[in-house]
């Protein structure tokens, strides 16, 4: 073979290799490079000088500085100084992390931080929210306000639906205290006397020389309270006396389910109508705007990681008051009495926090008295009628909150409360002879 074709074959092996796809480079902000050539440098390029900076160091060195995030190409041209370039880089500049090589590995399954284009690509899964908020901010550019050079694609390595048990109780301790006095006296000339609370009296009639003293209630201080009397000839006398102590108590039992970073609500209660007037004169006309009232509760849970559970809770209670009603547009509008509180906590799975404290407590009472008599020692009580009530009432609530995952695809269900009467229809004469109040729709009537 002459000499003529190794050369041509080496010429074109060269502009082969110079037309091969560019090698890719990956450097951070701030970082460079440097490289020897096997030939001495005429000349080098790039493609976009603020994204990579070129400088030629004779004669065969070339250094590459990443300005900022992006792609660029850089060409290099030999001693041959051929039309085309010797060799060329794809450079992939990606913005600085701050992390230490390794250091992904503690926050979660399979984390990666790449470059994409211009900005950064967080993937895997992450073990915790504090994690995935502390990698976010250690990314994220300190000129990147808004966090749009960060392309967040990581996942939760653990359950984000959560269900809360609550059970909400009220308690109510009520107290009532009432004592009245009466007496009259009928003389034998048909003079009456007499000395009685307000409303033990509502009227006097004559009729043919007869004098009729009427009383709403009989003549007795307090109707719904024991009464002692005397009953003479000519006179009565009654003592009335009552104390009342009081308990209730109200359960309701909900389960909400919600996303983390969700609302869920309960409202266990009812609405008020309330009428709005718009327009005037014949113009005007009359919708009406409901007011909800009763016991209504907010849970927005979050979750933290596999164990723990940060959950807001907005309870709130209101009832009507009689006594805080206005009168507006010829419509008497009922006031509400409201006791609500706000609070966030921080909870393992399926353990329980309690809320209590939200107390209301009305207390009055009342003496009717006649003047000057009613206020003299011991005697005075036989001029005066006494009231005393005192209503204390107190919510507590429960919440448990609990990780839960939705039933599989064609997954049996468990059977539901009241499954076992749902097809309850029995005849009459089994309902009469044979039906023991355990209704067992599949059995005799009996159930053992």
């Amino acid at each position: 073979m002459s000499y003529r074709c190794i050369a041509g074959l080496a010429v074109a092996a060269f502009v082969c290799l110079a037309q091969a796809a560019p090698r890719t480079i990956e450097m951070t902000v701030g970082q460079q490079r440097t490289w020897a050539q096997p030939r001495d440098i005429t000349r080098a390029a790039t493609a976009d000088n603020e994204i990579v900076g070129v400088n030629v160091v004779a004669p065969r060195g070339v250094i590459l500085t990443a300005k900022k995030p992006g792609s660029a190409m850089v060409s290099i041209w030999d001693a041959a100084d051929s039309a085309e370039p010797s060799v060329q880089y794809q450079i992939q500049v990606r913005p600085a992390t701050g992390l230490k090589p390794g250091s992904l590995l503690q926050h979660g399954k399979d984390v990666q931080v790449d470059a994409a284009g211009a900005k950064l690509r967080l993937s895997g899964a992450l073990s915790s929210l504090e994690q995935h908020d502390a990698l976010t901010r250690t990314l994220k550019a300190p000129d990147d306000k808004d966090g749009n050079a960060l392309i967040d694609a990581s996942r939760s390595d653990f359950d984000v639906q959560v269900r809360i048990d609550i059970k909400i109780v009220e308690v109510s301790r009520s107290r009532l205290q009432a004592a009245g006095f009466y007496h009259d006296r009928m003389s034998p000339n048909g003079q009456a006397r007499g000395l009685g609370g307000p409303g033990s009296l509502s009227a006097f009639t004559e009729e043919n020389g007869a004098r009729t003293a009427t009383s709403a209630n009989g003549r007795i201080p307090f109707a719904d309270a024991f009464n002692f009397f005397r009953w003479g000839p000519n006179s009565l006398s009654v003592f009335s006396a009552l104390e009342a102590n009081g308990f209730a108590y109200t359960l309701a039992e909900p389960s909400l389910t919600a996303l983390s970073g969700q609302t869920a609500t309960f409202l266990a209660g009812g609405e008020i109508p309330i009428p709005l007037r718009t327009g005037s004169g014949a113009d005007s006309n009359i919708s009406v705007d409901y007011k909800e009232f009763g016991i209504r509760l907010g849970l927005t849970p979050t979750v933290l990681d596999g164990q723990r559970i940060a959950l807001r809770i907005a309870p709130e209670v209101s009832e009507l008051d009689e006594n805080l009603s206005v009168t507006l547009g010829g419509f008497n509008i009922p006031g509400l009495r409201v006791r609500r509180t706000e609070t966030t906590v921080a909870m393992a799975d399926g353990e329980t926090f309690v809320l209590s404290g939200l107390v209301s407590r009305q207390t009055s009472s009342g003496v009717d008295k006649f003047p000057i008599l009613g206020d003299i020692p011991i005697i005075g009580a036989f001029f005066r009628s006494s009231r005393f009530n005192k209503d204390d009432k107190e919510l507590i609530m429960l919440a448990t909150p609990r990780l839960v995952r939705p039933f599989a695809k064609d997954a049996p269900l468990p059977p539901l409360p009241g499954e076992e009467v749902r097809h309850y229809d029995p005849g009459y004469l089994r309902f009469l002879l044979q039906e023991s109040g355990h209704f067992n729709a599949a059995g005799s009537g009996f159930s053992q």
